[in-house]
């Protein structure tokens, strides 16, 4: 396909955005069509963490490493920058059945090269001073090339980047339909009547996209996740990075505030799980934080994250349906930008990438 090709790309999140700025800087005519407003959605409620702590099996860790490295050179290569936080996390537990999870996790890491260290809390809080660690605690695990990403201005950054290359970003405009010749795709009406014609359509609409891959015809197995953050007012502290402590996690998110979740860093809300308040997780964090002792709760987000039924990407075309291609991932934040160099490389040069071979949407089909 010639870079002058047409491409609808639906979902201006993460994974949207990014795959719209790098489509469009290689000469596609991209339209980035939105249900609502560019990181509106699962996007701008993540816990933001970048990292490969615990992705497996090893194809899909790597592929975690790449999206890591790709945010870096994106920084690089982008006015700004400041969206990236890649300075490292920490994390440590309090019981022998904690160590008993996170031990395996470390020592398969170090077999396959992730950087990641053992060092003492001493050593912790040289790193971040203001952390409470218990006197039981032996050890606590660094991981430096790891970090956090502020999705919303990293969406913005990226739009800019594709604008500036031609892309048309249309927010706030719902696909209705997904229009079909035969066996191939030509593009997609929205609900206020606009057609829009194209000679692919990427499917990167997150929590959505099962049903825009059901308005093109396909039954794909995409559940949706639910997730709570609990973001704090204003609070003086010098946190630089995300800590992983038991019971809660945490990271700092611009303006003196903190966002933190329970249990893991997108805690799961099942309709038989017990809710916790939101004061109950700030106080779980002002154990390990005290400069959150007497801070606030300012808002909650609770978003659906895309979870394809596996836990496994889903990246690639469609046998049999030409013209729609898919994007789509649980961990979209970290995997955003390389998903955006593959899918260019896949549309514009044919050049099928083998590390998705485990991940293409044909395995539901």
């Amino acid at each position: 396909m010639s870079g002058a090709a047409e491409i609808v790309v639906v979902g201006a999140g993460c994974v949207g955005s990014s795959v719209a700025f790098r489509l469009a800087q290689r000469g596609a005519r991209v339209t980035l069509l939105d249900a609502g407003a560019p990181g509106g959605g699962t996007s701008g409620a993540s816990f933001a963490w970048t990292n490969s702590f615990g992705k497996t099996p090893r194809d899909y860790h790597e592929l975690n490493v790449a999206g890591m490295e790709e945010h870096a050179a994106l920084v690089k290569e982008l006015p700004g920058g400041g969206w990236l936080h890649q300075d490292g996390a920490l994390a440590w537990e309090d019981s022998p059945a904690g160590w008993a999870r996170l031990e395996p996790a470390v020592e398969r890491l170090r077999g396959w090269g992730y950087a990641v260290e053992r060092i003492t809390p001493a050593q912790a809080r040289e790193i971040e001073p203001e952390l409470r660690i218990g006197s039981d605690v032996g050890r606590v695990i660094w991981t430096p090339g790891e970090g956090y990403l502020e999705v919303v201005p990293y969406i913005a950054a990226v739009l800019a980047a594709a604008g500036r290359h031609g892309a048309r970003v249309l927010p706030g405009r719902r696909v209705a339909e997904v229009l079909r010749s035969g066996d191939r795709v030509c593009g997609v009406r929205t609900e206020d009547g606009g057609r829009f014609e194209a000679q692919v359509v990427v499917d990167c609409a997150g929590v959505a996209a099962g049903e825009i891959a059901r308005l093109a015809g396909l039954p794909v197995p995409l559940d949706r996740v639910p997730g709570r953050l609990v973001y704090t007012g204003p609070v003086a502290t010098t946190l630089r990075r995300p800590i992983h402590a038991p019971g809660v996690h945490f990271r700092p998110d611009g303006g003196g505030r903190v966002v933190l979740a329970e249990g893991a860093h997108d805690q799961v809300w099942r309709d038989t799980a017990e809710t916790w308040p939101a004061d109950r997780s700030l106080a779980a964090a002002a154990a390990h934080l005290p400069a959150l002792a007497g801070a606030r709760v300012e808002a909650t987000r609770i978003a659906l994250r895309p979870m394809p039924r596996d836990e496994r990407p889903m990246v690639g075309g469609i046998p049999g349906l030409d013209g729609f291609y898919m994007a789509v991932s649980h961990s979209g934040v970290t995997l955003g930008p390389l998903w955006g160099r593959v899918v260019t490389a896949e549309l514009l040069d044919g050049a099928l990438d083998p590390r998705l071979a485990p991940y293409r949407p044909a395995r539901f089909l």
